[in-house]
């Protein structure tokens, strides 16, 4: 469908550097941008603004989103308030055989980072990274969080499109998740859960610092 196409499409513009924090655009730009007819393209705006990725300024136009750190704190609270119960859920519900995998991916990528970070290697590792935070989740099973979740993930992506997912924090980031699986195959929900409390307080430290 246009409407669906064109809400990725803008979705993508936000997370390239195709459009800046602060930038004021037109709607009629938007749609040359991506390519879209203007009411498909008005329609994604509407729900964009809706989730809190970009705003309508009436009589002016629409400003993308500035990164500020308010909307950082408040994209991270919301984060660790669904991880920190789905990971509960996520070592509770998942076999070890499924984890060990999920850890070997980790470290597959991990070992190739330590002797060259490359911008392949860079997309491959944030993939990874989507991948185990959408899979947490998943063990809730629960629509309505997941919807939640999706919206805020799209924000957690803003901010790591803006910011960079820099080399220095793959290696970090790997380790992380990694002690998640460790903590939640050795010791259990609980220890998993505290694990990534300390993984989410650092990628937010992150997103302050870059």
């Amino acid at each position: 469908m246009l409407r669906e196409d064109a809400y990725a499409r803008l979705k993508h513009s936000l997370f390239s550097s195709a459009l800046k924090p602060g930038q004021l655009v037109s709607q009629k730009e938007l749609a040359r941008l991506i390519h879209c007819p203007l009411g498909p393209t008005r329609e994604a705006i509407q729900r964009l603004a809706a989730e809190g990725l970009l705003r309508v300024v009436p009589q002016r136009g629409i400003v993308i989103n500035n990164i500020s750190l308010e909307f950082i704190r408040d994209v991270f609270e919301l984060r660790a308030m669904i991880e920190r119960e789905a990971v509960r859920a996520f070592v509770d519900k998942t076999g070890h055989a499924e984890m060990a995998r999920l850890k070997a991916d980790h470290q597959r990528v991990l070992g190739r980072a330590r002797a060259r970070i490359d911008a392949p290697l860079l997309t491959e590792a944030l993939h990874l990274d989507w991948r185990f935070h959408d899979l947490i989740v998943a063990a809730l099973d629960n629509g309505l969080i997941e919807e939640i979740y999706r919206v805020n993930s799209d924000r957690i992506r803003l901010i790591q499109a803006k910011r960079g997912y820099v080399a220095d924090r793959l290696c970090s980031a790997m380790q992380e998740h990694i002690a998640i699986l460790d903590a939640g195959l050795r010791k259990g929900p609980a220890a998993a859960a505290a694990a990534m409390d300390r993984h989410l307080s650092e990628s937010r430290r992150w997103a302050v610092r870059v």
